[in-house]
């Protein structure tokens, strides 16, 4: 019961992160995500088996890369800077958004559920608390997703944003050491350490909007 729970975040976290970072590329001219079929209300265009499991599996994963040219930018800097803080922001929003949710309605919730269970309704609660777990962790996913790409290795948001302030001779070297510095990445997600860092952060956050 636990993993059907998980799916709607799991699958749909990536979904929001990939479609606007599409959308928002394609407002600034880009036409690549437009080339390439990303522009589309079809979630299934997004989804990526492997960053699926992870997140099914490690509470941490990835969608379908959008592939973004910002040569189509009129101001390059802000282009890239848009398309890869835009993403984040939307999955930070949708889960700020579901636990405001849970703060306003999780008592009302249950206070229905008891009177249901008082007029011969046991399986309403059990609903409800079934539902409340499930916003919950859709509201995990997508903060999760959020401060997962803030680590600043390829391809996550934030190696794209550091090359905006970093000099040319730094970026050289950190395009350099994508692939071992994307091994370690992997190994760290799938023995719990990168998790030692995104959690918290994710959990912080959740209380800090919870009321």
């Amino acid at each position: 019961m636990f993993y059907l729970l998980l799916l709607p975040g799991a699958f749909f976290a990536p979904v929001i992160h990939e479609w606007v970072k599409a959308r928002v590329s394609a407002a600034l001219g880009d036409t690549t995500p437009g080339h390439n079929g990303f522009i589309t209300w079809n979630p299934f265009k997004f989804f990526e088996p492997i960053g699926f499991f992870m997140m099914m599996v490690f509470r941490v994963g990835w969608g379908r890369p959008v592939t973004t040219s910002p040569f189509y930018y009129r101001d390059k800097r802000k282009g890239i800077f848009l398309t890869y803080t835009a993403p984040i922001v939307a999955n930070l929003l949708v889960g700020v958004l579901a636990i405001a949710f849970l703060s306003l309605f999780e008592g009302s919730m249950l206070t229905w559920a008891g009177r249901q269970v008082m007029h011969g309704s046991p399986g309403a609660l059990t609903f409800v608390l079934r539902f409340n777990t499930g916003v919950l962790l859709f509201a995990q996913a997508n903060i999760g997703l959020a401060v997962f790409n803030l680590i600043p290795v390829f391809p996550m948001a934030m190696n794209k944003l550091l090359q905006l302030w970093v000099s040319p001779e730094m970026s050289m070297k950190l395009n350099h050491y994508e692939k071992p510095m994307q091994i370690l990445l992997f190994l760290f997600l799938i023995f719990g350490a990168l998790q030692m860092f995104i959690f918290p952060i994710r959990d912080g956050i959740i209380r800090l909007v919870a009321f």
